[in-house]
């Protein structure tokens, strides 16, 4: 009985997953037959007709309510509809007699048939293409359609099916050769080119022209090439379109659709962006599918290449923000899983690809996964770092145990403590300018209480798009009233860290030099102490010192997702208008391209509103009051300090609509000391329900912090001189920084997977080392394991010394240095 019982259940855990599979299939067939069922009540005339005539036009707005950014997703179209379109926002359909048509632009295609883009054009200028735009998302619907079609045809072999995804595929083979190229992009004027010509168009940077989406990247029709594969693979009879297409439809949409489509792509110039790996996939799928394996081999080799230039050693994407890391790490998940087992046809007669797995090419790739699993609140909420879309990802699963993490290579620190619900984090930015960067060196945010209490706005493509760029939106210094400098490859501004330490339970340190920030600048440091008193007791020792220009304007900036209530212990009663200088501007943006970084139009000052003044003439606190949480931040000010109070756009809640972003603001403070040298010293105190520190006071370049913890009064003793920082604990710790000792590197080595450094001398007793290049950038690295003079590093430093001292870095910005590298290391300083 039990033999058979066990037969019984051997043979149900060998059939299940077939049950399980086929019943997926089953579910998969009945909502495809749903989805398409319109079509199936249309003639094949009717579908026919429902393919675009012309390349449509994405961006476009609502001149009615102007609701929305970015022109994108604004006005839809639903099947149904025909050529008309309607606003999300305000529901207004268009065309109609306050909108209507009243221009057009018509454009001779090559086969000589006219096209024509009908447009309402306002009193500003501005066109909008209605019924354009009605093609372009009737495109991406009927693509799907195309598709579904296709696979209910597969299973079912019903001819109703196949001969639909053959109408749409071949009438989209008709009409591709003589598509328009235009350029669409938002708030700019349209363009169109012959639907003939390739790269190069005049005053478009690559990919900028597009004849399938709406830009070249996106110009290779791969769900055509899905739907024909599997009318192909289903044996299709392609003579049924004979009357309806031509003759020969199947080779029609190999040749004047699907190869077109990857030759008008491949003919821009290869340039590297975050958008690039998705073109890549898209020509291996289509390679494999038409068996063509120059262009497998294309996107293979493009692949291989973009993985040696874009990515920093720590694993991030060289843009600094985890949008858009997440994004390239997708599309490059996404190549590796379309060219997963492929193998070369036997007449080939390049390199040779034999089951073909990339995984084994992107060795980075488990660093720059732990990136997107790294980069987080201890919520699980993405960092908004640069431009980074904040709480939009859905959040990552966490341990409720808050982890430090150091990014030295992109330039990024997140400083962290306790458990649960009494988790605290600290972010410090000193990352370079290599695109969709923030001008935010040296800034921080605060993380407490589940919540983000000093706040980065993060991404937007809202018309406020400056202000959440600019120097003065950040918790950060700026110099003259101007944002910091646009930083390049040659000329970068990514910041130095000089001394890093996150191994002691109680203090965890970082002294940054941002002076490359503001090329102004003789000094632009910031020290920041984190002291984890014990779990729900936290708070930072905030010193920033400023050498250079003559005005210094330190911002604090409150949480986005709730403006709450702002008190200081100073009087704050004189109201000021505005803070713009003379040289600024004051004009509104009207999209997100007035970003204006330089002010003379649109200063960034001008967005700060209902601004009140006061002088500090004694130490002094801010207190932010939200509410499940709140922020206190002690300050003791230099002579002369002038201090504001203000609102500004928090933009986030505004959720991409620009008429909401005057609806949700958030609270802040500058302080502005003149005079050419700065030192700014503050104490941020957050807290639950109230504040807990008894008293803050400095006694020269010593700090006393006063609270009470267990019933005892406690006083934590903090010394911060140049290059000396202490602390000493009434609760029965110390720390100390302890004493730098420098030197020469003498070689690097990479010893099955893991990465040496060799020193000049012995050093025992370290947890860290710092690189100082000949070029002033330096890196700081983590200790594995020490053996003499040599230090086995944690993660893979990213560059290769030869026997000559040359260093070379294998990945960005790729480097190279002939002259010597210096190291710089500290005693522990857990005492």
């Amino acid at each position: 009985m039990i033999n058979r019982l066990f037969k019984a259940f051997l043979y149900l855990a060998f059939l299940m997953p077939a049950l399980v599979n086929a019943q997926q299939k089953a579910e998969n067939l009945e909502a495809h037959i749903a989805s398409v069922e319109p079509l199936m009540k249309m003639s094949l005339t009717d579908v026919k007709n429902l393919v675009p005539p012309g390349s449509g036009i994405f961006f476009i707005g609502c001149p009615n309510c102007n609701g929305g950014a970015q022109e994108m997703g604004i006005l839809n179209w639903e099947p149904g509809m025909g050529d008309q379109v309607k606003c999300k926002f305000c529901s207004m359909t268009f065309p109609n007699e306050k909108y209507p048509h009243n221009g057009e632009k018509v454009i001779i295609a090559p086969s000589g048939a006219k096209q024509v883009y009908r447009y309402f054009q306002n009193a500003q200028g501005t066109q909008y293409y209605y019924e354009a735009h009605a093609w372009f998302d009737r495109w991406k619907w009927i693509q799907q359609m195309a598709v579904q079609l296709s696979q209910v045809w597969f299973q079912t072999k019903d001819p109703a099916y196949g001969d639909r995804a053959a109408m749409i595929a071949g009438r989209f083979a008709e009409l591709f050769p003589d598509y328009a190229i235009r350029y669409d992009y938002p708030s700019a004027p349209k363009k169109f080119f012959p639907a003939n010509q390739k790269w190069p168009y005049e005053g478009l940077v690559p990919y900028r022209g597009a004849k399938w989406n709406w830009w070249a990247y996106g110009d290779i029709p791969v769900q055509i090439a899905i739907a024909y594969e599997n009318l192909q693979e289903g044996a299709y009879n392609w003579s049924r379109m004979d009357s309806q297409i031509g003759k020969d439809t199947d080779q029609r949409i190999v040749k004047d659709l699907l190869i077109s489509g990857y030759e008008f792509t491949a003919a821009n110039p290869e340039i590297y962006t975050n958008m690039s790996p998705g073109m890549y996939r898209d020509m291996v799928r289509v390679g494999r599918i038409l068996n063509r394996p120059d262009i497998v081999h294309d996107g293979v080799n493009r692949f291989r290449e973009f993985l040696k230039l874009g990515f920093f050693a720590d694993g991030w994407w060289k843009e600094g923000t985890v949008s858009y890391h997440d994004q390239t790490i997708g599309g490059l998940e996404s190549v590796a899983k379309a060219a997963k087992g492929y193998t070369d046809p036997a007449d080939w007669k390049g390199e040779r690809f034999e089951n073909l797995d990339l995984t084994n090419a992107m060795p980075f790739y488990k660093s720059a996964l732990n990136v997107s699993q790294q980069a987080i609140f201890p919520n699980g909420h993405k960092l908004p770092l640069n431009d980074t879309w904040a709480n939009r990802a859905k959040p990552v699963k966490t341990d409720g145990i808050a982890v430090s993490r150091l990014w030295p290579s992109l330039g990024n620190t997140a400083l962290a403590a306790g458990t649960g619900k009494d988790q605290t984090m600290l972010n410090v930015n000193w990352s370079g300018n290599y695109g969709h960067s923030h001008y935010d060196n040296a800034s921080i945010i605060l993380f407490a209480n589940g919540e983000e209490l000093l706040s980065d706005i993060g991404y937007t493509h809202s018309r406020y798009r400056g202000w959440t760029l600019h120097t003065a939106s950040h918790n950060t210094v700026v110099i003259d009233q101007k944002a910091q400098d646009h930083g390049t490859v040659a000329k970068p501004v990514t910041g130095r860290l000089m001394y890093f330490d996150d191994q002691n339970p109680h203090v965890k340190v970082v002294d940054l030099d941002a002076s490359p920030a503001y090329s102004t600048s003789n000094e632009y440091r910031r020290r920041l102490i984190f002291v984890h008193a014990a779990e729900g007791k936290d708070y930072v020792i905030d010193r920033f010192d400023v050498e250079g220009g003559e005005t210094h304007d330190w911002f604090l900036h409150g949480m986005c997702e709730e403006e709450g209530k702002l008190e200081t212990s100073i009087s704050m009663d004189r109201a000021v208008k505005t803070l713009v200088p003379e040289w600024g501007g004051t004009a509104v943006p009207m999209n997100q391209y007035d970003s204006d970084i330089i002010g003379k139009k649109i200063h960034a000052y001008s967005y700060m509103k209902d601004i009140k003044a006061g002088t500090a003439t004694k130490p002094w606190t801010a207190t932010w009051n939200y509410q499940s949480s709140g922020l206190r931040t002690h300050h003791i000010p230099q002579k002369d300090t002038e201090i504001f109070s203000f609102r500004a756009p928090s933009v986030r809640l505004a959720a991409e609509d620009d008429n909401k972003l005057e609806n949700f603001m958030r609270l802040g403070i500058m302080q502005r000391h003149t005079g050419g040298k700065s030192s700014f010293v503050s104490i941020h105190e957050p807290f639950q329900s109230k504040p807990w520190i008894k008293s803050v006071r400095a006694d020269g370049d010593t700090y006393l912090i006063d609270y009470e913890l267990n019933g005892k009064n406690i006083q934590d003793q903090i010394t911060m001189k140049w290059d000396e920082i202490s602390l000493l604990s009434d609760a029965g710790w110390k720390y100390d920084k302890g004493r730098a000792q420098s030197g020469l590197l003498k070689g690097i080595q990479n010893l099955a997977g893991k990465w040496n450094l060799e020193l000049d001398s012995i050093h025992p007793d370290i947890s860290h080392v710092r690189l100082d290049f000949p070029d002033k950038s330096s890196l700081y690295f983590p200790a594995e394991h020490i053996s003499g003079n040599v230090i086995e590093l944690v993660n893979d430093p990213g560059f290769s010394m030869d026997k000559d001292g040359k260093v070379r870095f294998y990945t960005f910005p790729l480097n190279e240095y002939s002259e010597p590298v210096c190291y710089t290391v500290f005693n522990k300083s857990s005492k």
